[in-house]
């Protein structure tokens, strides 16, 4: 059995060391920390896990500073992880198999770059070598350093793996900022002396691309793109990050064209070609998006060296291609692709909401909505596949067959977030709001966070407001506001306490783009229950809202709920008073208004 030195450089990672170490601590012999100036509780975090704990005076290089790690190591093989990197539990035995097995002295795992805070479904893929046999390489490079044997007659081909590692360095975090604060400058210096140098420009746009600045990342990129090398592992990154600009920028037009070229040096690139049928989609060519999405299927994965997405030839084409079909109301193609997609990838729950959608469309006798939604699951009178069922029923206005359902439901304790909130939406929708209120309390005031469903909190406190709006309204006390700000604080996102103190208190605020999804969130499910007093009274927080399309935004609010001409009214009025409309408002006009 080999030995396995993992060796780390760190600094200030509270955050996430403990689940670095955990996702390897049965597979490594030794641990190796160099610590490069700590001041929160990194090292007292990692102490548990008996680490060799070595200072190095932070010099702003990468490389020596890994290179001091290496000298401390004395196992077979390096295991080289940042911080905020972790092995998936379920790949650990594979990659001790191939380490026992392979013939290559270097190994590459793949790296899940998680972009979403809030899910780890959201993410790209790159290949990186991590795994290496001691006393054969070294590092150089100031920052992203690259491994070197020591000697020609060392091989250096990689063994590509699909070992998956969770990699939380490019989330909008605390923690991502000071990382790009300390990268940055160093990059910079490295450019001052090399304004050519093609790497570097890659570096310091994926940079600024982590930090949401797409213009300037697409400006570093072009200037690496302008010297490229295709025979560097970084190149078809590169191509892929400018097009993801582009999209970004809503200029999918040139995109396109750098796919194009990407495709022609790359051609067995699936990703690409995915990525393609995405900027088609944002322009409303179907047609050219449907082509693009069929090829990926028929083309299969991408080599692992050009893997930026993961799962484009199967579930994300699935999915796009039942996304448009449900926007050309063609129900039966969207639902079998769904259904495919949900064969690819059985855990996503969130596409049973889709399918519920379609299904809704299809059946006219709602008893077989909720029968072909059972057909989805292997036992339907499981509680987890139960909470689903209802949360998707009440999701479709299906009250009567989502209540059915509930009464199935055992109490557990483990689900009992999830129970009470979907309690709280079956009263909410009987207008029974203290009862409802009373369920949601119980949701918003729980220690732990372990709900199923998702986003069971924040949807919480939207009923919540609604039910106190609607008591107050009607001169009751029973929903007092002042019982959901105390626990308004426990929200995680500045925006989200925004909104519900707004609601609750109506107090001045302008409300960013960004919240509007939230806000109308609310608007919309005041009318279905037929409050229309409270939702004209609640109407004046469109003047709050930085946004020129609230009248856009509110016609789709009316055309969700049914009240078309009240959907074409804003359009209008959007066009005539703001001169503004969108394509959400050209698909309801053509849909319901111009097309015989």
């Amino acid at each position: 059995m080999s030995n396995i030195s993992l060796c780390m450089i760190v600094k200030n990672e509270e955050k996430y060391i403990e689940q670095c170490l955990s996702s390897v601590s049965s597979i490594v012999n030794e641990i190796i920390i160099v610590d490069t100036g700590s001041t929160d509780n990194t090292l007292k975090l990692a102490s548990r896990f008996n680490p060799k704990i070595f200072e190095y005076p932070w010099d702003s290089d990468f490389g020596s500073a890994r290179n001091h790690s290496l000298e401390q190591a004395t196992g077979d093989w390096i295991l080289v992880l940042d911080a905020d990197e972790a092995i998936y539990s379920e790949d650990v035995k594979k990659l001790m198999d191939i380490i026992e097995t392979t013939k290559a002295n270097i190994i590459a795992l793949k790296f899940h770059n998680f972009t979403d805070e809030n899910s780890e479904e959201n993410y790209n893929t790159h290949m990186g070598i991590r795994i290496f046999k001691n006393h054969c390489f070294r590092y150089e490079g100031t920052i992203h350093e690259q491994l070197i044997p020591l000697n020609e007659k060392v091989l250096h081909k990689p063994h590509l793996t699909d070992v998956r590692v969770r990699h939380y360095g490019y989330l909008k975090s605390n923690a991502g900022q000071k990382k790009r604060d300390r990268n940055m400058p160093i990059i910079q210096k490295l450019l001052d002396k090399n304004p050519d140098d093609s790497f570097q420009l890659f570096n310091m746009g994926n940079e600024y691309m982590s930090d949401g600045d797409y213009e300037k990342a697409l400006y570093y990129f072009q200037k690496s793109y302008a010297n490229k090398n295709i025979s560097l592992a970084y190149c078809p990154h590169l191509i892929f990050r400018i097009a993801a600009c582009f999209h970004y920028l809503k200029r999918n037009e040139e995109g396109i064209k750098i796919i194009d070229e990407g495709l022609k040096i790359y051609p067995k690139c699936t990703d690409y070609e995915y990525f393609k049928g995405r900027m088609y989609k944002s322009l409303k060519r179907y047609s050219l998006a449907i082509d693009s999405f069929n090829k990926c299927i028929s083309m299969g994965a991408s080599p692992a060296n050009l893997s930026f997405l993961g799962d484009v030839e199967e579930f994300r084409a699935y999915v796009d291609l039942g996304n448009i079909y449900f926007l050309q109301d063609d129900f039966a193609k969207s639902l079998s692709f769904y259904l495919k997609a949900i064969k690819a990838k059985s855990n996503h729950y969130e596409l049973i909401y889709k399918i519920g959608e379609v299904l809704n469309k299809m059946f006219s006798d709602k008893d077989k909505v909720l029968e072909n939604i059972k057909s989805l699951f292997a036992n339907g009178s499981y509680i987890t596949n139960l909470l689903v069922m209802v949360d998707v029923l009440l999701n479709e206005r299906l009250y009567k067959q989502a209540e059915e359902c509930f009464e199935k439901i055992q109490s557990k304790e483990k689900y009992d977030d999830d129970i009470n909130y979907l309690r709280g939406r079956v009263l909410f929708y009987k207008k029974e709001y203290k009862a409802a209120f009373d369920e949601f309390i119980k949701v918003i005031s729980a220690d732990n966070e372990r709900s199923l469903l998702p986003e069971t909190k924040i949807k919480a406190f939207e009923y919540l407001v609604i039910c106190s709006m609607v008591c107050k309204q009607k001169g009751s006390q029973e929903c007092e506001g002042e019982l959901i700000k105390p626990f308004v604080e426990t929200l995680k996102s500045n925006e989200e306490k925004q909104i519900i103190l707004y609601f609750l208190d109506k107090s001045t605020v302008t409300f960013e783009n960004s919240s509007k999804a939230t806000i109308y969130q609310i608007l919309s499910e005041i009318l279905q229950v037929s409050e229309f007093e409270l939702f004209e009274k609640n109407l004046e927080v469109l003047n709050s809202i930085n946004s020129n399309e609230v009248l856009l935004d509110l016609a789709e609010v009316y055309y969700k709920n049914g009240f078309k001409e009240l959907a074409l009214k804003n359009i209008l009025r959007s066009i005539k008073e703001l001169d503004v409309i969108n394509a959400n408002a050209v698909n309801m006009l053509n849909k319901e208004f111009l097309l015989p």
